[in-house]
């Protein structure tokens, strides 16, 4: 929950906004918001964005390379092209899923464009992810890789669909949330499962051929291929994305109706 000083603040903000009818201005305010207030108050700051997921990826490669020794060319890059595109999907779920439960007083005390909270808190780790990418790059270069100008084209198109797909996944839960707090600990376990059943630790290719239709129930497992082949291959996504497309349509359809059912009763329920 924000801050006595810091929601008055925003409140100020919001209310000198609306009237013009700026959506797109509070997006970047709350973005803004959010990029400042996560690492305030920290020695190494934004630096953590990049630590936390470099951390667990070395854990990770010296876990399963070496004791459990999955041989896979550059696994490395393997496990960290979908680690990173990863931690921005599974850190923007748990952060919003409280989004309009956890702004109750927010929500309450003026009227604006409420879908701008989750959204603004996905932007707001889609950057973080952004900032990893030239890590990736460096780390491509020394093992002898070389991006091209497929990026261009393929990493603002794959986080336009991961964007839309986290907005869509967002909403319905962010809604329901509000009326069934229990909801927030059933993600979590959600995400865990969706964690080792997503070609994160290991590629799709060394999946037996009977189980990936299994795996392709989930809709970031096409998703994280396709980043994996333009991050590694400069591959750009073929049909192979089709189910992650699928799923992204439904998830804005029924995310938004939910949204759009459930949102006169939030500050009721809050």
């Amino acid at each position: 929950m924000l801050g006595c000083s810091t929601e008055r603040k925003l409140r100020l903000q919001i209310v000198s906004i609306l009237p013009a009818g700026r959506a797109w201005e509070l997006l970047y305010l709350l973005t803004l918001r959010d990029f400042k207030l996560r690492y305030q108050d920290t020695a190494l700051g934004l630096l953590w964005s990049l630590l936390k997921p470099l951390a667990l990826g070395a854990v990770l490669f010296v876990a399963l390379r070496f004791f459990v020794r999955i041989q896979v060319d550059d696994y490395h890059l393997v496990l960290l092209t979908a680690l990173f595109p990863w931690i921005w999907f599974q850190t923007a779920v748990l952060l919003s899923t409280p989004i309009f439960a956890s702004n109750g007083p927010l929500l309450k005390m003026v009227a604006f464009p409420r879908y701008v909270l989750p959204f603004a808190t996905i932007l707001n780790n889609g950057i973080h992810f952004l900032l990893a990418i030239p890590i990736l790059v460096i780390l491509l270069l020394v093992s002898g890789q070389h991006p091209n100008a497929t990026w261009l084209i393929g990493i603002p198109l794959l986080a336009s669909l991961q964007l839309a797909l986290l907005m869509g996944v967002i909403l319905l839960i962010a809604s329901v949330d509000v009326f069934f707090r229990d909801l927030e600990h059933l993600v979590e376990v959600v995400l865990t499962m969706m964690f080792y059943s997503t070609p994160i630790l290991y590629p799709l290719d060394q999946v037996p051929d009977s189980w990936r239709p299994v795996l392709l129930i989930n809709p970031m497992t096409s998703l994280i291929e396709a980043w994996r082949d333009l991050l590694m291959s400069n591959t750009l996504p073929g049909l192979d994305l089709w189910p992650a497309l699928v799923f992204t349509l439904g998830a804005l359809i029924v995310g938004f109706e939910v949204f759009r059912r459930l949102e006169p009763e939030f500050a009721d329920a809050l």
